[in-house]
């Protein structure tokens, strides 16, 4: 396993927005932050199986091998039908489509590239193309918070580290026309399972001198805190000034008016993002047994399980008085599910089913002025004021 180092692909775009964020980093108590979740370890175990299908099987792998990896199981998560067929399934439709439109013959898997001594990391994947002009860089995501591959600090960061690395800089000679940074993510951006961006050297050089000059501003130890998108995952949130500066002043707002909403809005979004940080931290020492005033830890409310759920099934299956429609649950699979069901069977999904589907919204939600997705009427509103007039 590759060395942690101090700079690397994840943190690329926090180090870019907040040269504070490391030093800040360091001020946070010891926490469970590496512990395992089981959303990351599902995360983990897909990757793996990427890894081993695109390092191990290479071409020669068939999709039923997908159901019965070696390495399905990861800390208690393990690659079930639905998983094979919502997310790996999906990932390696979309590798295999890649490799064919970029003509892709020698690659390497999870290779571990360096810019300097303690700048480097992971790639996922890495290919080129048979006349060495592209370059296709993959990164997989495989949880439900959308990541664009437009702009993508961490794929330019792993583009970087290749062109820098000797083990890998000569796919980065003068024969190479394009670098395809690709985010390959089941039920992304779009509906699609992936999306690309094609850069080229210049904008990697571009990229360099500005993340360069982000690593120097972060050794400045008077470097200012700067929020922003990236502040999602960074580990100093709880004791960062702008967030616990934003609390503080949410403490002195003494009048809430639809006029001054616009101007609280990103306050809330500050204040809420620095309270969960609080909670999980507290949380967290709470689990190491550092005493909180006033605070303990507690179970959660227990939930009923099967011991051994094939043994109930073949039970109730057994059972005469218990119809088979009273003891199992049959439901219809959603219009993406079975979309996915019919191309993997060449069904005419467009022709047998669209037709008899709607998109409906579960209602609305607040996004900034910028968001691409059209405003909608104010119902309520108009509702409100129709009842006024009649």
């Amino acid at each position: 396993m590759a060395t942690h180092l101090k700079y690397g692909g994840s943190t690329a775009a926090r180090t870019l927005q907040c040269p504070a964020w490391g030093r800040l980093s360091q001020e946070v108590p010891f926490t469970l932050s590496g512990k395992s979740n089981p959303a990351a370890d599902e995360g983990s175990m897909l990757h793996n199986c990427m890894e081993h299908i695109y390092g191990k099987l290479g071409e020669d792998f068939e999709f039923d091998e997908l159901y019965d990896l070696p390495v399905s199981e990861f800390k208690g998560q393990k690659l079930t039908p639905e998983l094979v067929e919502n997310k790996l399934s999906p990932a390696v439709d979309a590798m295999e489509e890649l490799l064919t439109a970029y003509g892709i013959t020698d690659w390497e898997v999870e290779p571990f590239v360096r810019i300097a001594e303690d700048m480097g990391g992971s790639i996922d994947f890495i290919g080129i193309s048979d006349d060495r002009k592209t370059v296709l860089l993959v990164d997989y995501k495989f949880g439900f918070v959308n990541v664009d591959a437009v702009g993508n600090a961490q794929l330019q960061f792993y583009a970087l580290a290749a062109a820098s690395d000797p083990a890998l800089s000569e796919w980065f000679g003068e024969e190479l026309e394009s670098i395809i940074l690709t985010v390959i993510q089941p039920d992304g951006l779009h509906g699609e399972n992936y999306q690309t961006w094609a850069v080229d050297l210049d904008t990697i050089d571009t990229y360099e001198t500005d993340y360069f000059a982000a690593v120097e501003a972060s050794e400045d130890p008077e470097s200012p805190a700067i929020s922003g998108k990236a502040c999602t995952y960074c580990p100093a949130q709880a004791v960062c000034p702008v967030k616990t500066g934003k609390a503080l002043e949410a403490t002195r707002v003494n009048e809430i008016t639809a006029a001054k909403l616009a101007e609280y809005l990103p306050l809330a979004d500050e204040v809420e993002a620095w309270a969960k940080a609080v909670r999980l931290m507290a949380h967290e020492q709470l689990e190491l047994g550092s005493p909180i005033a006033g605070y303990k830890l507690v179970a959660k409310r227990a939930s009923r399980v099967w011991n051994d759920i094939g043994a109930v099934a073949d039970k109730v299956r057994k059972a005469k008085k218990i119809k088979l429609s009273e003891g199992f649950n049959s439901v219809l699979k959603s219009p993406a599910q079975l979309e996915k069901v019919c191309k993997k069977l060449g069904v005419d999904f467009d022709t047998n089913y669209a037709p008899m589907l709607s998109s409906v919204s579960t209602g609305t939600t607040i996004a900034k002025e910028g968001d691409k997705r059209s405003a909608v009427l104010p119902v309520a509103g108009l509702q409100q004021l129709n009842d006024m007039n009649s």
